[in-house]
């Protein structure tokens, strides 16, 4: 996570006589899982595994990866599921592709979204009505005159603010219950921005229990996992595992002082359907099968071309979440499919339905995430080569409508009305225009560079195969744009709502501070130049710069509490409320700084400079009192 907290998805059908508005439906009748090359593989076949061990063997070298959990299929069968490396470092338990759970993080929505097109297809869902009919024992609060849809919970486009709610909550409790104790503000009208939402996710999962009238978890194993014989996949979190799949659940590790070194599993207690399930390259093999099979595999099928066709045919062709699925254009070809990510787990799934072929890779470090979100591209690479078309080049016609687009743009996925909007404050990116005709977008030391795409307006992409968005409002100024995973929108701000007045307050007051400081060591041993309430000033602008740096080393104690996922399960650390308590005293000095200023200058005796300095410092000081409020460090909710 950035210092703003990243990325996950869920399940559903019906069965005979849990619901008098349910029609009967038997289970699935479970099938033979289709065996690992039965067939002997093509000439090109085998040359795609091993051009795909090579990446892997150097992504692993390079990167520090333990392990990788990896399935490729095609044109209806598993090419290959395997993995590479060890499960565990410490016993040298190599890992399998058939055998070894990995994480697989926010792909378990896609699960999710499945169930709901399978009770759409019954008639049990309608996508585009409000979605409090449906649930049971809470109820999502009115705003903008506009209800929260199934198909705005799919599209992640519902409004809702994010949280670290669903990370901290817990294992206490149903899913009903953290919901409803962790439900966030709804802050855009639904469609207006799109903002990931793991609770969401984890609502559109309720949806399913309620309507089913079974827990998710039983409904996802009757009605998906046993037919399907995903018999080494699971929604259980780490601690709630049986025996047989914890002990080949492969360890998390990160990689410090040239060693591997093992970490907590997260635990999302009743938030699994958003991103905690666990499952085999083999299994999940079978779950691209399914998809890429519109709905149907091996004899078994969940749902009907038809519906396949509604949830994932005529998606847009530019990057959105539009059913669940991240969809992309990469230099021509569409892709979609999920990423996922948990402490110490990294996942991706990308489906490429032009070419009828799957990829599912999955890594236990969550440091480098260059193979789980490049190896698709490099496959498309290796597949299709020269004939892949080639990203857009600068256009010079372009270079006077760039400013246009120019300016700072915020991430809307991050809390409006909590402390944890402070932790979103990185999460800025800066558009300037680009001599040739293109735009630069700046996110802390990353710089790329996108060329406007040939007719499709307000649509860049880089060298890459990356593409945003740029939307507009009515008056056609530009507004937002959407990122190239399509699942997070950024919004233009001014400066004063932007983290560059964050930066610009608390640097200036830390500036101040210091030179306070210097003043007063430099003014040592000498006549006093001051009246008693000049020494009064002097000493309370000694105390606030003590204040400045407590809250200033507070900060940084939260960014390094909060550097991992991990840390999360112990939210909120003490740095938080250290931070908080600094921040209300600094308010309240903050106060008094400026209602200093009309004795500084009437009454201190100070020489002009020291006058202007006292009251330099007492605005900055404001100015930080002010930027506490916008980001939420004092009079709003922890979590």
């Amino acid at each position: 996570m950035r210092l703003s907290v990243f990325g996950f998805l869920a399940w559903l059908v019906f069965v005979a006589g849990v619901s008098a508005q349910a029609p009967d439906a038997a289970p699935s009748v479970p099938v033979d899982e289709v065996p690992i090359m039965a067939f002997e593989p093509t000439r090109e076949e085998a040359v795609l595994e091993a051009y795909i061990d090579g990446v892997v063997a150097a992504y692993r070298r390079d990167n520090h990866i333990p392990a990788v959990s990896l399935s490729v299929v095609k044109d209806g069968k598993i090419l290959f599921a395997k993995a590479y490396g060890y499960a565990d470092e410490d016993t040298k338990t190599l890992a399998s592709g058939q055998e070894t759970l990995f994480r697989i993080g926010s792909v378990s929505k896609t699960f999710t979204w499945v169930a709901v097109m399978m009770l759409h297809e019954r008639g049990l869902i309608d996508l585009d009505t409000d979605v409090n009919q449906y649930l049971k024992g809470m109820e999502i609060p009115a705003a903008f005159d506009a209800p929260v849809t199934m198909r705005n919970l799919m599209a992640h486009d519902a409004g809702f603010e994010d949280s670290f709610g669903v990370f901290v909550y817990g294992d206490e409790g149903d899913l009903t219950a953290g919901l409803k104790d962790t439900m966030p503000k709804r802050v855009y009208a639904p469609g207006a921005r799109v903002s990931y939402s793991n609770w969401g996710a984890a609502l559109a999962a309720k949806i399913v229990e309620d309507i089913a009238g079974m827990p998710y978890a039983e409904f996802l194993d009757r009605e998906i996992l046993r037919p399907l014989v995903m018999q080494r996949t699971t929604l259980d979190g780490p601690a709630a595992m049986n025996t047989a799949l914890a002990e080949n659940l492969a360890k998390g590790y990160r990689y410090e002082a040239g060693t591997y070194v093992s970490g907590e599993y997260m635990e999302l207690g009743p938030f699994t359907p958003a991103g905690g399930m666990a499952s085999t390259a083999d299994d999940m093999a079978q779950w691209m099968l399914v998809l890429l099979g519109r709905g149907s595999h091996n004899g078994v099928a969940l749902f009907t071309p038809e519906t396949h066709a509604t949830m994932l045919d005529a998606l847009p062709h530019v990057p959105s979440m539009t059913s669940g699925f991240l969809t992309r254009n990469y230099h021509g070809v569409q892709t979609l499919g999920h990423p996922g990510a948990t402490a110490y787990f990294l996942t991706n799934m990308t489906l490429i339905p032009e070419l009828n072929i799957g990829i599912y890779v999955s890594q236990n470090s969550g440091g480098d995430r260059g193979l789980v979100m490049g190896l698709s591209d490099l496959v498309l690479d290796h597949l299709v080569g020269d004939n892949i078309e080639r990203s857009p080049s600068d256009d010079p016609d372009f270079e006077a409508a760039a400013a246009a687009y120019a300016g700072t743009y915020y991430s809307n996925r991050r809390s409006f009305s909590k402390f944890e909007k402070l932790f979103s404050a990185p999460s800025v990116s800066t558009v300037a225009p680009a001599e040739g005709g293109a735009l630069t977008v700046s996110n802390g030391a990353e710089v790329s560079r996108f060329a406007p795409v040939p007719g499709a307006g307000d649509t860049f992409e880089d060298r890459n195969g990356n593409q945003i968005v740029f939307l507009r409002n009515d008056t056609g100024k530009i507004t937002h744009f959407v990122g190239h995973l399509g699942a997070h929108s950024h919004e233009r701000v001014g400066f004063f709502s932007s983290p560059n007045f964050l930066n610009v307050a608390i640097s200036a007051a830390v500036v101040f501070s210091l030179t306070a400081w210097l003043g007063a060591w430099r003014r040592q041993g000498r006549p006093a130049n001051h009246t008693s309430i000049g020494g009064w000033i002097n000493r309370f602008d000694l105390l606030a710069a003590l204040m400045v740096f407590g809250f200033s080393g507070a900060a940084l104690g939260v960014g390094a509490a909060l550097s991992d996922l991990e840390t999360l399960s112990s939210y909120p650390p003490l740095a938080v409320m250290v931070m908080r308590i600094l921040g209300y005293g600094l308010f309240v000095i903050s106060l008094l700084a400026l209602a200093s200023l009309w004795p500084t200058w009437r009454q201190s005796g100070f020489s002009l400079w020291r006058r202007l300095h006292h009251s330099l410092f007492a605005l900055a000081l404001g100015a930080l009192a002010a930027v506490l409020i916008i980001w939420n460090v004092i009079f709003s909710a922890t979590a």
